[in-house]
C-alpha cells in the first residue's frame, strides 16, 4: 500500500468512525479507535481493505 492509499483508506476509516488516530512506535504503524485501543495498520488493513471501506462509505451515503 503506497501513501496514497495509505490516506484514502486512514481517511474512509475515520469517516466511519474505526479509528480516530494513528501512530509509529518503534518503525510500526499504528492506529487508534475510540477507546484509545491500539492495532497495527498491517492488522487493521487486512480486516478491512480499502475496497471494503469503499463500499461501507457508500452503503452509509445511500442510506441517508
Amino acid at each position: 500500500m503506497n501513501s496514497n492509499e495509505f490516506t484514502q483508506a486512514f481517511n474512509l476509516a475515520k469517516a466511519l468512525n474505526l479509528v480516530t488516530a494513528s501512530r509509529i512506535v518503534n518503525g510500526v504503524l499504528y492506529v487508534y479507535n475510540s477507546a484509545g485501543q491500539a492495532k497495527p495498520w498491517d492488522s487493521f488493513a487486512a480486516e478491512f481493505p480499502l475496497e471494503r471501506l469503499m463500499a461501507m462509505v457508500n452503503r452509509e451515503l445511500t442510506q441517508h
